[in-house]
């Protein structure tokens, strides 16, 4: 069965899909789903879009003939195209434009023991283990948002080593929601942290933190002779069980722990030890669980 105007609804339906495919990747990038680093990206795999069409056009050539749907093999073709491009944008390929947003720093064996690290951003900040022989790596989350490119610069004095990490300036195209904070699990680090966080400390050696916003943190064995940490903001903050850590100021802790005269001890901690120093400031409550 055909429409009035003798197309085939296979073929009215296959540019639905390229039309809905269009929009919604107008829509994504306009409302800040999508990084408009896509746009770039996919201008710049015009080599594959060329392939892809230049198929579907062979094949249609070859078959509008002999089969009224066979209309559909071009939008069919383009639908393909379109897919496979932003799958390739949000897998990250690095042989893309946006892949020149990453940024890959010294050798962890080039790095001071421990290292100062100081990210601050208002927008998505990521933080987990990068294996690697870099001490650090940033990598931007392909969302739209108001965060530029990352640009590291390091400071050594009398053999420490400090590294900031900041928004460069960067055109519109290359804004993005946040970062990827990959860190080498072979670095103790000091950190310094502003933003949405979502950090998953637990396999990495952490010196001391001060870490502002909100979000969530799971932190790891602490450090012989213990770690300090800062907080202030909206956390949630999770803890090794069976270990000390004592928490001052105003947090909802687990109902087995202690209180103290400036906060509450894991009962791990009542008799001392080395072990996990927090510090929440502001009025800001931070839940503290253990896992």
């Amino acid at each position: 069965m055909t429409d009035p105007r003798g197309r085939h609804p296979f073929v009215v339906a296959a540019w639905m899909l390229v039309g809905a495919v269009v929009v919604a990747t107008g829509v994504g990038i306009l409302g800040g789903i999508l990084s408009k680093s896509l746009v770039v990206d996919l201008v710049a795999m015009w080599p594959l879009f060329g392939v892809i069409l230049l198929a579907g056009i062979i094949g249609w050539v070859r078959r509008r003939n002999k089969e009224r749907r066979a209309g559909a093999i071009l939008p069919l073709a383009v639908f393909t195209a379109l897919v496979l491009a932003v799958a390739v944008h949000l897998g990250g390929w690095s042989q893309l434009p946006s892949a020149a947003a990453r940024l890959t720093g010294s050798p962890a064996a080039d790095l001071s023991a421990p290292t100062l690290l100081t990210v601050q951003i208002v927008g998505d900040l990521e933080v987990g283990p990068a294996p690697g022989r870099s001490g650090y790596r940033v990598d931007p989350i392909l969302r739209g948002g108001l965060v530029g490119v990352p640009e590291a610069v390091e400071t050594s004095v009398d053999g420490a080593i400090a590294v900031r990490i900041a928004a460069a300036d960067a055109p519109s195209w290359y804004m993005f929601s946040g970062w990827k904070l990959g860190l080498s699990p072979d670095v103790g680090w000091r950190l310094v942290l502003n933003g949405k966080i979502d950090a998953d400390l637990s396999s990495l050696q952490i010196e001391s933190g001060a870490i502002a916003g909100s979000g969530a943190i799971v932190l790891g064995a602490p450090p012989p002779g213990g770690g300090n940490l800062v907080v202030a903001g909206e956390f949630h903050l999770t803890v090794p069980g069976e270990t000390p850590v004592r928490v001052s100021g105003p947090a909802d802790v687990p109902e087995d722990w202690l209180d103290t005269e400036t906060g509450a001890t894991a009962p791990a901690g009542a008799a001392g030890g080395d072990g996990w120093i927090i510090d929440v400031q502001g009025e800001t409550r931070v839940t503290v669980v253990e896992r």
